[in-house]
């Protein structure tokens, strides 16, 4: 879908994209956000019972050494998706074979970064790509090129005058401001939410 298309989609189905977010899910959001930058979330097992059920890593056949070293990542600060997508890889699933986690690697970058996007397949839905590739390092080139896309795109849709007027729709009903909630977050929480709506 082309930008223009994006921006007119969130537009004119700007109703139906707030009412398929719920409240829950944006106090979860913040509980997250506020957790994270505040403890050591190695100890605070709350916080990644709350973080693995909320994202969707208790359902996605994870071993429990990739979540153990999902969350390494993400205290250590690592935004080198490569590094992130390279390291999760080498980890065996549940099922013994390995995967590339993109979608959990941009969930990781954008907890430390709220300035970074999230891409999953909802997403993949609005912006019209996959990952491809035969191999690790070809869907690890395909997720860069699907990132630097996305946060290029992000960047013109929080700029654009109609998508800023529903930010502030999207303040006004969940009672968020932008210390809690970067515009970033607030595009892929309407983005997310189109996409499922397709």
């Amino acid at each position: 879908m082309e930008f223009e298309q994006i921006v007119e989609k969130i537009s004119n189905r700007q109703d139906e994209i707030l009412s398929n977010i719920t409240i829950e899910d944006v106090v979860i959001y913040v509980f997250l956000k506020n957790e994270y930058n505040k403890s050591n979330i190695l100890s605070n097992f709350v916080f990644q019972f709350v973080f693995k059920t909320w994202y969707g890593l208790n359902n996605a056949g994870l071993s429990d050494e990739i979540k153990v070293h999902y969350f390494e990542l993400l205290k250590n600060k690592q935004t080198d998706l490569r590094i992130i997508l390279s390291e999760l890889y080498e980890i065996p699933m549940l099922r013994g074979m390995h995967a590339i986690q993109f979608a959990f690697a941009t969930k990781l970058l954008h907890t430390i970064n709220n300035d970074y996007p999230i891409f999953d397949s909802k997403v993949g839905n609005v912006i019209n790509k996959r990952v491809t590739g035969r191999n690790k390092n070809e869907k690890i080139d395909s997720c860069i090129e699907i990132y630097d896309y996305l946060i290029d795109l992000y960047k013109k849709l929080i700029i654009n005058e109609q998508i800023k007027k529903i930010f502030l729709n999207f303040r006004s009903k969940f009672q968020v401001n932008d210390e809690e909630m970067s515009n970033i977050k607030v595009l892929d929480f309407l983005i997310w939410s189109l996409g499922r709506l397709e």
